[in-house]
């Protein structure tokens, strides 16, 4: 009895040792998907993108969970997958990248800011100059602390904002929803504005499906860096974690919007401070002062969190998505090692500097440019999340380590839908 309790005890240990990827993979997602468009979706909409949400979130499941099950199965990130595929493939992913990277580091630091400069008074500065701070001082930190930094700074947050953005979800379900302001009406979910923020929803709910080739990337860094090689039981803890950890804040952030906006007539929009002022105002109105703090804490901590893991994910993405196209072999020599250390530090950079310059250039417009940089997540997520199916079926992976039946029947119902509502949304477009 008492061997067979150590042994629990060992597992869990093991488990909680591979906690990590799984956490930056729902810090990632956790920002622009749930802060701003499931708050949004909410106000707006009300209660129906409770199920709609959960629906993402279930049918695109796989494709997501594949990124940790093929970094165990091969020691390689999906994009090897993708090589063994072809290059066109690699290059594909990389145009996904390269298109949203700029935009979503701008939209991202554009909401910080505007977080900064209305939560906590931060006002010394104009707002995207506050932008272009703190993007500077998040090039310094992941240049300095590297993975190891990173892991241990989102493992932190991610208590502190289960802990506020709960007491907050609480404070909301207690006082109950708003009653409808007179005349009110329920605004059209599949036209207009209501399809864009559907659609832009679903594209980043939880995040875009290149998440899952992040997650393993995160994956095989975590092993070398604490040179640990985890179980596929314990890569797919790390990542269930993760991912229940995404599902439950985007239904809290929602039914916050959804109990404290819906039914008022008011819109969150505008620029990265009106939508910031907007999304305070409610929030203290509703539940009084004392939520001040509570609800700066989960909104920049949200954000924030956000932002330096994205920084991280798409340089780290992008350089290699270079490498396996630039060496015929992966191996982790020298040579390649150095290839990727430099390029990260150049690409890094790079889109702290793009995504300064959009956000300057376009900064009374972030939230269209955050809709446009979503649509384009949905409308590309079919095609990677086909790319992450067909390498999980490849002839490198183990019996051991393939998706049961009901992930591969799960995975061709999600694509279906997937494919359907790009159909559709393509549609609308031009009609």
């Amino acid at each position: 009895m008492m061997a067979r309790s150590n042994q629990e005890n060992a597992g869990w240990k093991k488990r909680l040792k591979a906690l990590g990827p799984g956490l930056l993979f729902a810090s990632a997602a956790i920002g622009t998907s749930h802060l701003v468009l499931s708050t949004r979706a909410g106000a707006h909409h009300g209660m129906i993108f409770f199920w709609i949400i959960l629906a993402a979130l279930i049918l695109k499941y796989p494709f997501y969970e594949f990124g940790p099950r093929y970094a165990n199965a091969t020691g390689f990130s999906l994009l090897k997958g993708y090589r063994d595929q072809g290059n066109w493939a690699v290059w594909l992913f990389l145009a996904v990248i390269f298109i949203n990277m700029f935009a979503v580091t701008g939209a991202v630091g554009a909401v910080t800011a505007g977080l900064l400069a209305t939560l906590f008074g931060v006002a010394v500065l104009p707002v995207p100059w506050l932008a272009g701070l703190v993007i500077l001082l998040t090039v310094i930190i992941l240049w300095v602390g590297g993975y190891a930094g990173l892991d241990k700074f989102i493992k932190l947050l991610s208590v502190v904002l289960l802990i506020t953005v709960l007491i907050a979800f609480l404070a909301v379900l207690v006082k109950g929803p708003l009653e409808p302001a007179a005349g009110f009406e329920v605004p059209s979910l599949l036209e207009g504005a209501g399809l864009t923020l559907l659609i832009s929803l679903l594209g980043w709910m939880p995040a875009g499906i290149e998440a899952s080739t992040m997650n393993s990337i995160w994956v095989i860094e975590k092993s070398d860096t604490e040179h640990y090689q985890a179980s596929l039981q314990e890569n797919l803890f790390d990542f269930n974690v993760g991912y229940l950890f995404a599902t439950l804040l985007a239904l809290m952030f929602m039914t916050i919007g959804a109990f404290t906006v819906y039914g008022s007539g008011d819109l969150l929009e505008g620029n990265a401070t009106q939508f910031s002022n907007k999304l305070l105002g409610v929030f203290t109105a509703n539940l009084g002062s004392w939520a001040y703090p509570v609800l700066a804490i989960a909104a920049f901590g949200t954000i924030y969190g956000t932002l330096i893991t994205i920084m991280d994910a798409f340089p780290r993405s992008f350089v290699r998505g270079l490498r396996v196209l630039k060496f015929k072999q992966i191996e982790k020599n020298a040579e390649q090692k150095s290839f990727l250390e430099r390029s990260y530090k150049i690409v890094l950079i790079t889109v702290g500097i793009g995504g300064f310059l959009l956000f300057y250039l376009s900064a009374a417009s972030m939230i269209k440019v955050l809709e446009w940089a979503t649509v384009t997540a949905f409308i590309t997520a079919p095609v990677i999340a086909f790319l992450n199916l067909r390498a999980m079926q490849g002839a490198e992976i183990p019996q051991t380590h393939r998706p049961p039946a009901w992930m591969i029947l799960l995975s061709y119902v999600g694509l279906i839908a997937m494919v359907g509502f790009a159909i559709y949304y393509l549609i609308s477009l031009f009609s």
